[in-house]
């Protein structure tokens, strides 16, 4: 019986979306619910307010202290300068300086027009913000971000696809990498008067894969403080994986500036939704004074209170044992061990990855060359005209040894794992997942048996495909 039978060369992980290939059907906890879902839907109906109360207050424990406040479809939709403005001036008016004050909290006896004037007076006031941070919302975004896939961040793709649909206001790009304590704060100081409302970075770059820098962070950190602009950071690909729950929270980046933290926290389907988490230290958010549970839980309530739904109950279920895995499994402890055996075989079979920045990425978020990948025949999350591809393999099980990663996924003896794989396929019909030159959604039917790999229609992958050599 193997170890982990799950290990393959998938890399690519739906986009690092996949976090384990084991079921989570059979947790505990949740089993019970899903057997009665599947012959009375509505007895766990009745349930999902207690059981999203018990997701947010997992999450919290699990991610350090961090509150999912705003659930969504995709990573991008969070990612809009008019839904942080709103989430964070709800936030501001549902505040214990509002509710708690005699003076700012709505009085039964007056008009609501009158109360909500005042309380929105004073929430920009505290922001440092005017009508066109409110009427015409931007970020300023580090110059090597992903750019998202579409939306006012995908201005910043150097991806034509990307940036041909890209649509809203063009945020402003600063070089974070480079740019000294007075440069950064004089940008952000002229940003935040022309309608910048927040910074939006991520802490390993999904560009190139460089790591942010622990200073770096830290002067970032206070630059935002200075400008009373929200400090957002993308966590999609690095929560779990990257040796912490959140990558900023590695002890590295916890020092630098420790007493400002990030407001919000960008998340990804990993986690069973996406979203957009909120710290209530952070370097805006602490201004509010909630440090109360039932005020955090109230907040969160009154956001939520604008959607219907914010989680299908079947995701919920889902969400709720992903998050038991991984503290079962201590993913984050595990991503630093997967990620280490990695790298020690990259060294082993190609010298040429010891060379300093060779290997980039942090945790289990693993940045090389392409040329590197296509030699191994990895599938990995890679874009189309980048050099630099991530490998973003999955967490839970056994730590992978060297003998496995080399059986099952780097070398001539994953010939036997992939037959095993391609067998599977042929008898559901099904092909592998992802295009082995690029990474989007693989299409072609002439796929290889050999290595268990595939391509899409595009011109260069269809070339490029066929000049691989097989296992």
């Amino acid at each position: 019986m193997e170890r982990d039978s799950a290990l393959d060369h998938d890399f690519h992980s739906a986009w690092g979306s996949v976090y384990t290939n084991h079921s989570t059907v059979g947790d505990k906890e949740t089993l019970p619910l899903w057997e009665q879902y599947a012959v009375n839907k509505g007895a766990v109906d009745r349930k999902y307010q207690l059981l999203l109360n018990e997701y947010t207050d997992l999450f919290s424990k699990v991610l350090g202290g961090y509150y999912p406040i705003s659930m969504h479809a995709h990573a991008t939709d969070s990612l809009m300068p008019t839904t942080i403005a709103s989430l964070i001036l709800n936030t501001a008016a549902t505040s214990p300086l509002v509710l708690d004050s005699p003076t700012l909290r709505p009085k039964a006896d007056e008009k609501p027009e009158d109360a909500g004037l005042r309380v929105r007076n004073f929430a920009l006031s505290l922001l440092g913000w005017d009508e066109t941070h409110v009427l015409s919302p931007n970020f300023v975004v580090a110059d090597n971000i992903y750019g998202a896939g579409y939306g006012p961040l995908a201005h910043t793709s150097k991806e034509w696809e990307i940036n041909a649909i890209a649509a809203g206001p063009k945020p402003v790009v600063v070089n974070m990498r480079e740019a000294d304590e007075e440069t950064l704060n004089a940008q952000f100081a002229e940003a935040k008067a022309k309608g910048c409302i927040a910074v939006v970075f991520d802490m390993v770059s999904t560009e190139d894969g460089i790591v942010m820098a622990p200073k770096k962070f830290g002067m970032i950190k206070a630059c935002c403080a200075r400008n009373r602009l929200l400090l957002i950071v993308d966590e999609t690909m690095t929560a779990m994986r990257c040796g912490a729950p959140f990558a900023f929270q590695r002890p590295e980046y916890v020092r630098e500036a420790a007493e400002y933290q990030p407001d919000f926290v960008i998340f990804g389907k990993g986690i069973g939704v996406s979203g957009i988490a909120i710290g209530f230290g952070g370097v805006i958010t602490q201004i509010l004074a909630y440090t109360k549970p039932e005020d955090i839980s109230q907040t969160i309530r009154f956001w939520r209170a604008l959607v219907s739904r914010p989680i299908r109950l079947p995701i919920l279920l889902e969400a709720l044992s992903i998050l038991r895995a991984s503290v079962k499994e201590n993913w984050p402890e595990q991503s630093e061990q997967i990620g280490n055996a990695i790298r020690d075989v990259l060294h082993e079979l190609d010298p040429s990855t010891r060379a300093p920045g060779a290997i980039r990425g942090i945790g289990a978020v693993i940045t090389i060359n392409k040329e590197v990948a296509l030699r191994y025949r990895v599938m990995c999350a890679s874009r189309r005209r980048s050099p630099w591809v991530r490998l973003l393999p999955k967490l839970g099980g056994a730590t992978p040894t060297r003998e496995e990663l080399l059986r099952r996924v780097f070398g001539q003896d994953s010939k036997e794992q992939r037959q095993v794989l391609t067998r599977e396929a042929e008898l559901s019909g099904a092909i592998p997942l992802w295009c082995f030159i690029c990474g989007i959604e693989a299409t072609s039917k002439d796929w290889c048996r050999a290595c268990y790999l595939s391509f899409c229609d595009n011109e260069v992958c269809v070339q490029a495909f066929h000049r691989h050599a097989c296992v």
